[in-house]
């Protein structure tokens, strides 16, 4: 879907552009009236509803064949990172137009019973999977929502990817905020990922409810780090929190 380069984004009234589009995306909203050519890339024309304007260039390019049909999870649309909700979008614009999205990721650590290194649990996203299939993930990742805490999202996602309950997630520390930009298959990826850390007992053993995962595996540190190293395929934000723990680790040595 996307070409090698892409525009800055603007929208009515935003100080800046608030995502990227790609260059068959942009040719797209001018054709049809929803954006014009500006010096700074491509702007939304103004209406009196910006979310109902962006749900205007969903239809737009689902039509096209540009993006893939809705799926009914509404996205705040911010304009940066940690900015304020100013309209909401569904899920399946979000990359298509570089739009800013939070994540949560949960890093599974089981202790050593001789004092060692902990154990690193990660998760095989499902071959059906609609983007990064067979490719490793942290133990639970996943968007936040409109409506949602981050804290609401976590826990929703450590059932559905993991079997963690509750109360175990409970247990889970939040670690720092990293944000990254990247480009996938699906487009400009702008991301705010809350990393979390929980330790999870010897006798856990994952079980996913949503399909999305394959299967999971539980790594000694030496073996992740040579993961990390060696080519194995990992979901992209998924390797920088990966990364990011096994850095926290050695520090800890």
């Amino acid at each position: 879907m996307h070409d090698s380069a892409f525009v800055p984004f603007h929208v009515p009234d935003a100080p800046g552009p608030i995502g990227a589009v790609a260059f068959p995306i942009a040719d797209r909203l001018a054709r049809v009236g929803l954006a014009v050519p500006v010096e700074t890339g491509i702007a939304l024309a103004p209406s009196a509803s910006l979310t109902d304007r962006l749900e205007d260039v969903r239809e737009s390019l689902a039509a096209a064949g540009l993006i893939g049909p809705p799926r009914d999870e509404p996205m705040p649309v911010r304009p940066g990172c940690e900015g304020p909700e100013i309209a909401r979008i569904d899920r399946s614009a979000l990359r298509a137009l570089g739009l800013w999205a939070e994540k949560v990721h949960l890093n599974g650590l089981v202790p050593d019973e001789a004092g060692g290194p902990p154990r690193i649990w990660l998760s095989l996203r499902a071959r059906t999977a609609p983007s990064n299939p067979l490719a490793w993930d942290t133990l639970v990742a996943g968007g936040r929502p409109c409506d949602t805490s981050r804290a609401e999202t976590l826990r929703k996602e450590a059932f559905e990817e993991a079997g963690i309950d509750g109360a175990a997630c409970a247990r889970a520390v939040f670690v720092r905020t990293m944000s990254v930009q990247y480009v996938s298959e699906r487009g400009f990826h702008q991301e705010l990922i809350a990393i979390h850390d929980l330790t999870l007992d010897p006798r856990f053993a994952p079980v996913c409810h949503d399909g999305e995962i394959e299967s999971a595996r539980l790594f000694p540190l030496p073996a992740l780090r040579a993961a990390l190293a060696d080519g194995t395929r990992f979901k992209l934000s998924s390797r920088l929190v990966t990364q990011d723990l096994v850095a926290r680790l050695d520090a800890m040595r």
